[in-house]
């Protein structure tokens, strides 16, 4: 399903940082599941600058008519798990390839640190952003600046990335508070192997601790304040 633009008329009139009143403004496209979703972000957006055409569509078969009125400086706002799912998709390769921008909306149990290396994309924003941090990323887009979680930048010096495809599937279940034993059984290993992955994560994230290694994971998807507890 698409939807039109959200237009607020309480919205304020005053312009964000990342250009002048007369600035072009981005036609906005979010791609996403869920209809709550796209109001809200269609509705933060649309408030933040009145004029902004947003237009929110469910999947990517609805949005291939706006994709193709896509071209430099307009964004696309994807759902980072539906985006993961997609594969290659002309509509939006050729988007891409006309200058549009594509951030993912990411819930914090989509791996962010993953996303280095993609060259396609221009941000990862987290789904419970503020609406002004919302705002802004949009113009920051809109100017070619990438918008990605700081750790992003530090992924390599925390040792994330360094991590084999099995032992980030088992951090990954470690943050969702899986034993070693649940873990296992998971993925079909043995508990030994299980083992030797855990300390080989600790040893290359520079931790002591089970509890350590989650919290550098956490903090990839800029989560923090979460207790943990050993």
């Amino acid at each position: 399903m698409t939807e039109g633009s959200v237009l607020s008329p309480a919205a304020s009139s005053s312009p964000l940082e990342g250009g002048p009143l007369d600035a072009p403004t981005p036609v906005v496209l979010l791609i996403h599941p869920l209809p709550l979703m796209r109001l809200g972000v269609q509705t933060a957006l649309a408030q933040s600058r009145p004029s902004r055409r947003v237009t929110g569509c469910s999947g990517l078969a609805d949005a291939r008519e706006c994709l193709s009125g896509l071209g430099a400086g307009d964004i696309i706002l994807f759902d980072a798990a539906m985006w993961q799912a997609s594969g290659a998709d002309p509509a939006l390769d050729q988007a891409l390839a006309r200058g549009a921008r594509l951030a993912l909306i990411a819930t914090s149990d989509f791996p962010v640190a993953r996303l280095n290396g993609a060259g396609s994309l221009f941000g990862c924003l987290s789904a419970d952003i503020a609406p002004a941090a919302l705002a802004q990323a949009v113009c920051d887009l809109a100017a070619g600046r990438e918008v990605f979680p700081k750790s992003r930048a530090g992924a390599s010096a925390s040792g994330l990335a360094r991590l084999s495809n099995r032992q980030f599937e088992i951090l990954e279940l470690m943050t969702r508070g899986l034993l070693n034993k649940q873990i296992a059984w998971e993925l079909g290993l043995t508990e030994g192997t299980v083992k030797s992955h855990v300390s080989a994560i600790l040893e290359k994230l520079g931790c002591d601790r089970r509890t350590q290694a989650i919290a550098a994971f956490m903090r990839s998807f800029g989560v923090a304040g979460q207790s943990l507890t050993a």
